[in-house]
């Protein structure tokens, strides 16, 4: 009996080693940033200017790549992949919302959304279009995109809805379209105001 719970401590003494290995922890060299393990081998080179995920212990980490002179925030996977350019919100990448985060494709500009898996959920294929809520995001077609500070306005064209798939639940034809909440959404024609639902 002694015997077995002597081996108790040694076992979660190799289990938090085991996990802690696989968790990688940013760090700064030479003003570049890169990810280091529990024991200080390189696991990732210091070639990102910056770097938005302190402890990579998911499938994806944000980090900034220069390109022509400019920052492009990309998700790398554990490998060091470049897997697709994140949407830049509040300087930073896009919050993920109800498990998907928005991504961007660089020739079009179109927007799409990826899990924190790493997997393209949803193509870029909207001009524009709002993070998830209650399972549905407005997109807007023939708008104009301008940036104010910090945050990204969208004026003119038209607005409707997507779902998690990237079905269009409700076409572009409204002038405004604001988040679903509690199963409904404000809506606006012109100067008339309507409430929205969809029951799947």
């Amino acid at each position: 009996m002694l015997k077995y719970f002597s081996l108790i401590p040694f076992f979660f003494f190799f289990i938090s080693i085991s996990v802690s290995s696989q968790t990688w922890f940013i760090e700064e060299r030479n003003g570049m940033c890169g990810y280091v393990d529990s024991l200080g081998e390189i696991k990732i080179p210091f070639e990102y200017s910056m770097a938005f995920t302190n402890t990579f212990a998911d499938s994806i980490a944000f980090v900034v790549v220069m390109k022509n002179s400019k920052g492009v925030i990309k998700a790398i996977d554990r490998n060091n992949k470049k897997l697709f350019t994140v949407f830049n919100y509040d300087n930073g990448p896009d919050y993920p919302e109800e498990g998907l985060f928005r991504i961007k494709d660089d020739n079009t500009g179109y927007i799409g959304f990826a899990d924190m898996k790493g997997k393209i959920v949803i193509p870029s294929q909207f001009f524009f279009v709002n993070p998830f809520s209650n399972g549905f995001a407005a997109f807007n077609t023939g708008g104009k995109i301008e940036i104010e500070g910090e945050h990204t306005i969208v004026t003119g064209g038209k607005w409707g809805y997507i779902d998690k798939e990237g079905k269009e639940i409700f076409p572009a034809i409204f002038d405004k379209a604001f988040s679903f909440n509690e199963g409904k959404a404000e809506v606006r024609i012109g100067k008339h105001i309507f409430y929205i639902s969809h029951n799947e």
